[in-house]
């Protein structure tokens, strides 16, 4: 006869096939969190920024998931920085997470990286890890209300 500690046994290890790993837990997080907040309804969200020449110069790739926009990727070549096209392309992903019904945005960035830009754009941060990725660096958790 077993008992409610017998069942609880189990064993960790490191899975080889990291896809399946990730699958299983991925769709056992999403039966959870779906239970307490509702459905992800998730939409992918990927902008670009294109030259004359239709080469992409920048982008923005994101998710928009339940109430908020998360903000996966935003880049904008060396070369096009300083002309005003992350504050548009910022403020097309927000339009993009109103129209969605999002209420708010949130992103990282490392200090390497534009931790100084959102601010001006009407992010505030509420949450930093020092010395990530590396000794020295500092990556950072902003968010906007929207």
């Amino acid at each position: 006869m077993s008992s409610a500690a017998d069942s609880k046994q189990a064993t960790i290890q490191r899975e080889a096939d990291f896809a399946a790993a990730r699958e299983i837990v991925v769709r056992g997080l999403s039966a959870h969190n779906e239970a307490r907040v509702g459905p992800r309804n998730a939409q992918p969200l990927a902008l670009s920024l294109r030259d004359e020449a239709g080469t992409m110069v920048g982008g923005l790739v994101g998710e928009l998931k339940w109430q908020w926009l998360y903000v996966d990727l935003f880049w904008i070549d060396e070369g096009h920085r300083g002309a005003g096209h992350g504050e548009a392309l910022l403020a097309m992903a927000e339009q993009a997470a109103r129209d969605y019904g999002a209420r708010g945005v949130y992103l990282g960035t490392m200090s390497i990286q534009a931790p100084d830009f959102y601010p001006r754009m009407g992010y505030r941060e509420c949450g930093r890890m020092d010395d990530y990725p590396v000794a020295g660096q500092t990556f950072h958790h902003f968010m906007k209300a929207l």
